[in-house]
C-alpha cells in the first residue's frame, strides 16, 4: 500500500513559512516531524472513533444495563419491607381484637357466675382463665411461626435478588450468610 498519499495530505496541511520554522525549532531536537505528528494525531483519531463506536458504547450499554437491575432489586427490597410492615401491623391489631374478644368474655362468665352458687362462679372463671392462656399461647406460637415464615421469605428473596444482581448462582456459604444477615435484620426491626 503506497503511504506517499497520507504524507502528501499531511504536507498539505502542516504549516508553512515561520510557524514551521518554530515547530521545527520545538519538535527538531527530539526527532520528531510535524507531518508524522499530524498524521499519526489523525490515526490516533480514527482509531478512538473506532473503539467508542464498536466497544465503549457496549460496555456502557451493559453497565447501565447492570444499574438498572440494581435499582430495580432495591425497589423490590423496599417494598419487602413495606409488605413486613404492614404484616406487622395487621398481627398487632389481630393481638388487639383477640385482648379485647378475650376480656369480653372474662366479663360475661363473671356476670353469669354472680347468679350460680360459688363453687359455679369458681369454676367459669378458671375456665375462662384458661381460655385466655390457651389464646395467649396460641397468639404466641402463631406469632413466632409467623415471623419465622416471614424471616424465611425474606431470606429467599434476598437470596433471589442478590443472584440476580450479581447474575450468578450464589454458594453454599453465601446463601448461609445472606440468611443470617437477613434474620438479623429482620429481629432489629
Amino acid at each position: 500500500m503506497d503511504h506517499s498519499f497520507l504524507f502528501l495530505a499531511a504536507d498539505a496541511a502542516a504549516p508553512s513559512g515561520p510557524a514551521l520554522h518554530f515547530i521545527q525549532q520545538i519538535f527538531g531536537p527530539f526527532g520528531v516531524k510535524p507531518v508524522y505528528l499530524l498524521a499519526q494525531i489523525v490515526n490516533f483519531g480514527i482509531v478512538a472513533v473506532i473503539i467508542y463506536q464498536f466497544g465503549l458504547k457496549g460496555v456502557l450499554a451493559t453497565v447501565d444495563e447492570r444499574n438498572k437491575k440494581i435499582a430495580e432489586g432495591l425497589q423490590y427490597a423496599d417494598d419487602m419491607k413495606k409488605k413486613l410492615a404492614d404484616a406487622q401491623v395487621q398481627h398487632a391489631e389481630a393481638l388487639k381484637q383477640a385482648g379485647l374478644e378475650a376480656q369480653k368474655i372474662i366479663a360475661e362468665a363473671r356476670e353469669s357466675g354472680k347468679a350460680i352458687v360459688e363453687k359455679a362462679s369458681q369454676d367459669a372463671v378458671k375456665q375462662a382463665e384458661e381460655i385466655i392462656k390457651k389464646g395467649h399461647s396460641a397468639n404466641v406460637i402463631e406469632r413466632q411461626q409467623m415471623l419465622a415464615d416471614l424471616r424465611r421469605e425474606v431470606a429467599d428473596l434476598v437470596i433471589a435478588t442478590t443472584s440476580r444482581v450479581l447474575d450468578r448462582d450464589l454458594t453454599a456459604e453465601e446463601r448461609t450468610r445472606f440468611n443470617a444477615g437477613a434474620a438479623k435484620d429482620l429481629s432489629k426491626n
